[in-house]
This record gives structure tokens, sequence and C-alpha cells, in this order.
């Protein structure tokens, strides 16, 4: 394990938890929808 290795893998999961990741306090959605002004999608 190197520093750069060490960096992508939190680049990887940053990116997962504000991208991807749902939310249940924002409607289980990802808080990059909160930063790009979408609307919030209701999950069935």
């Amino acid at each position: 394990m190197s520093l750069d290795d060490a960096r992508s893998k939190m680049e990887e999961w940053r990116r997962d938890y504000n991208e991807v990741r749902p939310h249940s306090a924002i409607g289980n959605n990802p808080p990059i929808t909160l930063m790009n002004g979408s609307e919030m999608q209701q999950t069935p």
C-alpha cells in the first residue's frame, strides 16, 4: 500500500458517498442532487 493507493481509494469512497450512495435523511438521494439543485426523486 502506498500514499497514491490510499489517495485513490479515498477518492473512490468520496465519490460513492457523495454521488451514488442514497442518504435516508434527504429522501434516499445522493447529496450531489442537493448541490446540483436537482429535484429530489421519490423512491417507490
